[in-house]
């Protein structure tokens, strides 16, 4: 259960932190906290979104959060700071920790790292949950980095894909902090369903030789999602960077998105179309069909949208397949947060699907 206290002043943050503590003493609870949790959120329409992945974590894991909601209008100037508690488990076992929000406007932005810094707790991993493009960032995230354990991005927060991965890759290089990617997460059962057909050297052979890769995805009717290709778009970038394919060009045509790759022997064809599938979430790949000149090799890789299954067809000039039915790993909405704080991957294929956005001028639809 939350306690929502009105604005307070900020020289009385820790008192009102120290007061909601003492309310709760003597109630069997636990004042605890494993890891220091930063979000940033400036899209409003995404403020929803924020709480509930920050939820799902306190929910299972106690830490302190402190919650930026930042508005960079020129015309408004604010300040304002809220604490609050939250109670996780029932009976003995009631774990009470503290949430710290702190809205900004206009100038006063630029006050905010050193809000921050006295707040977090010392000897404890530093998480940022960051919902915006830190290509475009230059006030808040600069001075958090160098105490960050781990940046949680969401990339559906840039308008600018190119920018945002060559942003990426420049952090990667000058800091020590891991980088997360809620989206490319939620596309670790996709890329488990490829490795796993194409582990032998026949299937990789015919992979290897690929003229056209046709990648659909998720676009609902709803006109509030204007940027659901970015699974796809991250998707066809980790198959060209495996591929060791070289971009040549990118278009939008007729609603799908064209990119034109180049291997030494012939040119690869990406097209990401959108398509309707009202069972699945917005973005999420619906199929993936790959054209070989090897034997005219054609692979067909289909989601059941009502089940976590990848349906998969082979058939090239010697042979038909049987259709094959591979397990798609889906997390359960908020889990992809959890993965990637506590339970991270390599991200070796991450950042080399980076570096093949990173040379495309990637234009949203």
């Amino acid at each position: 259960m939350a306690i929502t206290m009105p604005n307070i002043s900020i020289p009385n943050i820790n008192d009102e932190l120290i007061r909601l503590w003492d309310q709760e003493n003597g109630e069997d609870k636990i004042r605890a906290s494993l890891f220091n949790l930063i979000v940033y959120v400036q899209d409003p329409a995404r403020l929803k979104e924020s709480e509930d992945l920050v939820k799902h974590v306190i929910s299972k894991f106690p830490s302190r959060v402190i919650f930026l909601v930042i508005n960079n209008k020129p015309e408004e100037e604010s300040l304002n700071v809220q604490v609050s508690s939250q109670t996780i488990g029932e009976g003995d076992l009631k774990i009470f920790c503290e949430m710290i929000r702190i809205e900004a406007n206009g100038s006063t932005v630029e006050r905010v790292p050193f809000l921050i810094f006295p707040q977090i707790l010392p000897d404890l991993p530093v998480y940022l949950l960051w919902t915006q493009d830190p290509s475009t960032d230059n006030v808040i995230l600069p001075h958090l980095i160098p105490y960050a354990t781990r940046i949680i991005f969401n990339a559906e927060s840039t308008h600018n894909l190119h920018a945002f991965a060559s942003s990426l890759l420049s952090l990667s290089h000058k800091f020590h902090c891991e980088l997360g990617d809620l989206h490319w997460n939620a596309l670790e059962g996709w890329r488990r369903v490829l490795m796993e057909s194409f582990n032998t050297k026949e299937r990789f052979l015919s992979l290897g030789r690929a003229h056209h890769i046709f990648i659909s995805y998720n676009k609902p009717e709803s006109l509030s999602h204007q940027q659901v290709e970015i699974q796809a778009a991250y998707l066809q970038a980790w198959l060209a960077s495996q591929l060791n394919l070289n971009f040549e060009t990118f278009e939008l045509v007729e609603g799908n998105i064209r990119l034109s790759y180049r291997r030494p022997m012939h040119e690869v064809v990406v097209l990401l179309r959108p398509t309707h599938e009202p069972a699945l979430p917005a973005g999420a790949i619906v199929k993936v069909e790959i054209s070989s000149v090897l034997n005219n090799g054609h692979h067909l890789f289909e989601r059941h949208p009502q089940l976590r299954q990848v349906i998969e067809y082979f058939s090239d000039n010697t042979s038909c397949d049987l259709p094959n039915v591979a397990s798609l790993q889906v997390l359960p909405p908020g889990q992809e947060i959890i993965q990637e704080i506590f339970y991270p991957q390599d991200k070796t294929h991450y950042l080399n699907a980076l570096r093949v956005l990173s040379a495309i001028s990637w234009r949203h639809q």
